[in-house]
């Protein structure tokens, strides 16, 4: 196990040096435990170049399965160390950039307050990356937008969030009561995060069933982009969960509603099946979703 764990660290960090360093070891004892490896298997792995290490086919597919070994050791001990109905140990909890800011509080509150026992570690990434983190046990929970199509994963929605229309304060809608139209923004340069956020997609989505053309101009983060529309440089679509946080009184914009019941996303968790740490999740789900 601690040799396969070497192979992981040296794949992840590309030299002998850095694996050494993130595995507390020196680089002559992990060189060594690889070697060790490559005579069991009757393989060679790793091609050792002046430019540091590669990983020949063998070596990749030595990986991968390192990998889900790996992981299914961790669930093994996870499921023990759990035995019973508490939770406890440490959990790694990612959220899509989109949500973690204002989701992760009121969730991490919930956890903590069912499962005292629980350490928390929190990380924010992207949906694609997230989801090949869960794949190679890095995290155990993901909250994102669903759905996700790949029986790897279990999953639980939480809520659904609404889109609704951010508008420069000055905006000549800014005063309209009604919910507004999809169709009344054809005219407006809609903005957008840029490509690699699922929110983007979203929204992209529902402005081209709309007839919506949406501008050229992307932003990196969500307050960024309010930032954009605050400017004057555009409109844009809102999750109403951001919404207190990003239209606050004072941003310079303000929302409103959209008049279309399938404008928004659906927010929930997501698990390897395999996790023991899923079927935990249950009661922190009917909490939420109460």
């Amino acid at each position: 196990m601690q040799q396969l764990t070497y192979l992981v660290a040296l794949a992840d960090y590309g030299s002998f040096s850095n694996a050494a360093d993130a595995c507390f070891v020196s680089q002559p004892a992990l060189s060594a435990q690889i070697k060790e490896l490559e005579n069991r298997l009757g393989l060679q792995l790793v091609e050792r170049t002046p430019r540091g290490i590669l990983l020949n086919q063998q070596g990749a597919k030595a990986v991968d399965r390192a990998r889900a070994i790996l992981r299914d050791v961790k669930d093994l001990v996870n499921e023990a160390k759990n035995n019973g109905d508490e939770l406890r140990g440490e959990i790694h909890l990612s959220a899509i950039p989109t949500m973690a800011p204002y989701l992760l509080p009121s969730l991490v509150q919930t956890i903590k307050g069912a499962y005292p026992n629980v350490q928390l570690h929190l990380h924010e990434d992207q949906t694609k990356e997230l989801l090949q983190l869960l794949r190679s046990g890095k995290i155990d929970i993901g909250l994102l937008a669903l759905p996700i199509e790949d029986d790897t994963f279990s999953t639980a929605i939480l809520a659904f969030d609404p889109f609704l229309i951010a508008l420069p304060e000055n905006h000549s809608l800014a005063n309209t009561k009604a919910p507004i139209s999809l169709n009344r923004l054809s005219k407006e340069k809609v903005i957008l995060l840029e490509d690699g956020h699922c929110l983007r997609s979203q929204a992209e989505n529902l402005c081209i069933r709309s007839n919506i053309t949406a501008s050229d101009i992307q932003a990196t983060s969500l307050p960024t982009l309010i930032q954009m529309v605050a400017a004057g440089m555009g409109v844009t679509l809102l999750p109403q969960s951001a919404a207190s946080v990003e239209a606050r009184k004072g941003s310079g914009v303000v929302t409103r509603p959209i008049r279309s019941s399938e404008a928004g996303r659906s927010i929930g968790l997501v698990w390897r099946s395999s996790s023991p740490v899923g079927k935990y999740l249950a009661r922190v789900i009917a909490k939420l979703t109460k």
